[in-house]
C-alpha cells in the first residue's frame, strides 16, 4: 500500500512537473518570438534610417554643385552692369536641375540680397544677421556650412540653410551664396516608407543639432542633444545599431536604429514605439496563444481527470487489499481448503488447511499445477470443468478421488467460481473451494445400493433396470450396434415358496440369481443381472461381432435348457434398439415357450448361462 502510494505522489510530482514544463517552454518559445520581432523592427529601423541619411547625403551633395555653380558665375560676371539678372537666370537653371531645393540666393557683402529664385522677395532685404551670414563674414572658410534650421522670412517655413561664402578673385569678402532644403521634405521622405503614425526620425548634424523631426516638433528644431546617450554612449562605439530609450517628447519608451552618415557626418534616428510593436506583435501571437489556452485547457481537463481516475484507483486498490485481507483471514479460519489459481491452472494460493485435506503443505502446492499429481479420470473431470469456466460459466463443482502422499484415499467435492477479471487484458482468476466428502460419498454409496438392489437376491433391482436399460438403449442408438436382453422366469417358482418353507425358497431364488451372475461373466456380456422380480431375472447386452449363435443353434440350446432345468422358462429376446416394440409380434401363438428371434445370441453368452444353472441345479436338485 505504501509503495502504490509513493508509485501515486510520485507520478503527480511528475506530471505536475511536465505541465510546469510544458508551460516553461511555452512561456521561453513566446519570449523567444517576441525577442525576434524586436530584432526584425531594429532591423528595419535600422535600414529605414540608412535610407534617410543617403537620402539626405545626395540632397545636401546636389545643394553644393548648385552652390559652387552659382559661385562661379558670380566670379565670372562680378564687374559686368547685368550681373543681378545674369545670377537670377544662373539660378533658375540651378533650380531646374535640383528638384529638392526649396531656394538659391545670393547676398552681397554687405547682406543686401542680389538675386533669389523666390517669388515674390522684397527688394534690398538685408540679412546681415543671419547666422550664417555672420559666420562666413567673419570666418575665412571656403566650404559649404549646413546651418540651424530656420523659418524663412520669404515662405514662412522651416528650412535648413546650407551656406558658402563667395571669395573674390582678389581674395576678398564677396558675399554669400544659399540654398534651403524644407524641412517637411525629409518628414515626408520618412512618410514614404510606410511607417505607423507612432513612429519618428530624427535627422541630426554630426555635433548633436536637430535639423528635423517627424512628426514635426518645431520645439526641438535647431536644439543640441549631444548629451544623450546615442552621441555619448552609441556614435562613440559604432555608426550603426539599435538602442531603447524614453523619448523626452512624449516619454514614450522606444526602440530606435540609428545611422551615421560617413561622406556629411548625417545622423538619423528612426524610432517606433514599444508599446506599438508589443501591440503588433500580440497582434500576430494571439492564434498561437488560443491554440496554447486550449492545449492548455485540454491538458488541464485531462490532467483532473487522470487525478480523479487515481484517486478512484486508489481506492479500488485499498478496497481490494481489505478485501484480499478479508479473504485471507476467512480462508485461513476455515477448515475448508481455498485455493486461487489462475486461467493456466497454476496456484497463486492456497489455504493452510490443505494439510489436513490433501496431506499437502500450502508451500509445495502455491506457484505447481492443479492438474499435477492427478489421476487420469481425476484430471479429465477437472479440465472439463475448467473448459466450461472457459466457455463462459460462472460457477462448477465436481468430486473426484485423491490419493494422499501416506495413501489413504479420500473423495474431495470442488466448487470453482470464476472472479471478475479488474481489467479486460488480465486473464480470469478462478477460486476453488475443496472439503473432504469421504464420510458422506460412502453413506451415499450405500444409499444408492439400497435404493438399487433387490433385497432378496442381491441384485440390481426394477429401478436399476429401468435406468440402466434406457441408457444401453441411447448407446446402442448412437454406436449403432444390436442390443440383446435375456429374461429368466423359473416356472413354479410361487408354489415351491408356498409349499416349502420360506428359507429354502430363498436359498433357490439366490442360488439361481448367482448362476445368472455367473453365466453373465463373460467378453459378451457388459452389464450386470437385474431381479426383475423373486423368480424373473434379466440383463441386456449389446451383440459383438463372432458371437452370434444361428436361429437353428439358439433353438436346439434352448430345448437343452428347458431339458436340464425343468423348472424354468426362458424367454429371450435378442434384437437391436430400433425395433424392440416388434418382438412381441413374432411369437409364434403355437408354442408359449418357442423364443422371440429378432436377432441370433451371442452363442459364448448362452453357453455359459447353460453351464451355470447345469451346475445349480446339479448341487440343488429341489
Amino acid at each position: 500500500m505504501q509503495a502504490a502510494t509513493f508509485r501515486s505522489t510520485l507520478t503527480t510530482a511528475a506530471v505536475v512537473l511536465g505541465f510546469g514544463a510544458f508551460i516553461a517552454l511555452l512561456s521561453w518559445g513566446e519570449y523567444a518570438n517576441w525577442k525576434a520581432q524586436v530584432a526584425r523592427v531594429e532591423t528595419s529601423l535600422i535600414q529605414t534610417a540608412e535610407a534617410i541619411t543617403q537620402h539626405a547625403d545626395d540632397t545636401i551633395e546636389m545643394s553644393w554643385l548648385s552652390l559652387a555653380s552659382l559661385i562661379s558665375e558670380i566670379r565670372d560676371e562680378q564687374h559686368h552692369p547685368e550681373m543681378p539678372a545674369k545670377i537670377e537666370t544662373a539660378i533658375a537653371f540651378q533650380m531646374r536641375a535640383s528638384p529638392t531645393l526649396d531656394t538659391l540666393s545670393y547676398i552681397d557683402a554687405t547682406g543686401q540680397m542680389v538675386a533669389t529664385s523666390a517669388e515674390g522677395a522684397p527688394a534690398k532685404m538685408n540679412y546681415a544677421d543671419r547666422e550664417y551670414f555672420r559666420f562666413h563674414k567673419s570666418s575665412p572658410f571656403r566650404l559649404p556650412v549646413l546651418g540651424k534650421p530656420i523659418k524663412s522670412r520669404l515662405s514662412h517655413r522651416w528650412v535648413l540653410p546650407i551656406s558658402q561664402r563667395v571669395v573674390l578673385p582678389d581674395g576678398s569678402f564677396g558675399g554669400v551664396v544659399v540654398s534651403t532644403i524644407r524641412v517637411n521634405h525629409f518628414i515626408h521622405v520618412f512618410r514614404n516608407f510606410g511607417v505607423s503614425s507612432d513612429r519618428s526620425f530624427l535627422l541630426l548634424r554630426g555635433d548633436g543639432i536637430v535639423m528635423a523631426r517627424g512628426p514635426m516638433e518645431e520645439t526641438l528644431l535647431g536644439s543640441n542633444i549631444s548629451a544623450h546617450e546615442l552621441f555619448a554612449d552609441h556614435l562613440k562605439v559604432r555608426t550603426v545599431g539599435a538602442y531603447d530609450y524614453q523619448s523626452p517628447v512624449d516619454g514614450k519608451v522606444r526602440i530606435g536604429g540609428f545611422y551615421q552618415s560617413g561622406r556629411t557626418g548625417i545622423v538619423v534616428l528612426a524610432a517606433a514605439s514599444e508599446r506599438e510593436v508589443f501591440l503588433e506583435w500580440t497582434g500576430t501571437a494571439k492564434a498561437r496563444w488560443f491554440y496554447a489556452a486550449v492545449l492548455l485547457a485540454v491538458t488541464s481537463l485531462a490532467a483532473l481527470h487522470w487525478r480523479h481516475q487515481l484517486k478512484l484507483r486508489r481506492e479500488s486498490e485499498a478496497q481490494l487489499a481489505a478485501r484480499e485481507a478479508e479473504f485471507r483471514l476467512l480462508a485461513e479460519s476455515s477448515s475448508d481448503v481455498i485455493a486461487r489459481f489462475d486461467e493456466a491452472g497454476i496456484r497463486e494460493y492456497v489455504s493452510p488447511s490443505s494439510k489436513q485435506i490433501l496431506g499437502i503443505e500450502p508451500q509445495r502446492l502455491i506457484g505447481k499445477s492443479v492438474f499435477a499429481g492427478m489421476a487420469g479420470d481425476a484430471e479429465a473431470t477437472v479440465r472439463s470443468a475448467a473448459e466450461r469456466l472457459q466457455d463462459g460459466s460462472m460457477q462448477e463443482q465436481f468430486i473426484i478421488k485423491h490419493t494422499k502422499p501416506d495413501g489413504e484415499e479420500v473423495w474431495l467435492e470442488t466448487a470453482l467460481s470464476k472472479l471478475p477479471a479488474r481489467e479486460k487484458a488480465v486473464a480470469t482468476r478462478v477460486v476453488a473451494i475443496t472439503r473432504d466428502v469421504t464420510q458422506h460419498k460412502k453413506k451415499q454409496d450405500e444409499l444408492d445400493a439400497l435404493a438399487n438392489t433387490d433385497e432378496l437376491t442381491k441384485l440390481a433391482n426394477r429401478r436399476f433396470f429401468n435406468n440402466r436399460f434406457g441408457e444401453m438403449m441411447q448407446r446402442a442408438r448412437r454406436n449403432r450396434m444390436p442390443l440383446s436382453l435375456l429374461m429368466i422366469d423359473a416356472d413354479r417358482f410361487k408354489q415351491f415358496n408356498d409349499t416349502l418353507v420360506m428359507p429354502p425358497g430363498t436359498n433357490a431364488s439366490g442360488r439361481l440369481a448367482l448362476s445368472c451372475a455367473i453365466a453373465s461373466n463373460g467378453p459378451a456380456i457388459s452389464s450386470p443381472v437385474m431381479a426383475v422380480r423373486n423368480s424373473r431375472f434379466c440383463f441386456p447386452t449389446p451383440i459383438s461381432k463372432g458371437h452370434e449363435l444361428s436361429q437353428k443353434e439358439f433353438a436346439c440350446k434352448c430345448a437343452c435348457w428347458r431339458w436340464l432345468t425343468k423348472a424354468t422358462r426362458p424367454l429371450v429376446m435378442s434384437r437391436s434398439a430400433s425395433d424392440w416394440p416388434l418382438c412381441h409380434q413374432k411369437r409364434q401363438p403355437t408354442s408359449p415357450h418357442t423364443p422371440c428371434l429378432a436377432r441370433p445370441m451371442p452363442r459364448s453368452t448362452v453357453q455359459r448361462m447353460l453351464d451355470a444353472i447345469r451346475l445349480s441345479v446339479e448341487s440343488n436338485p429341489t
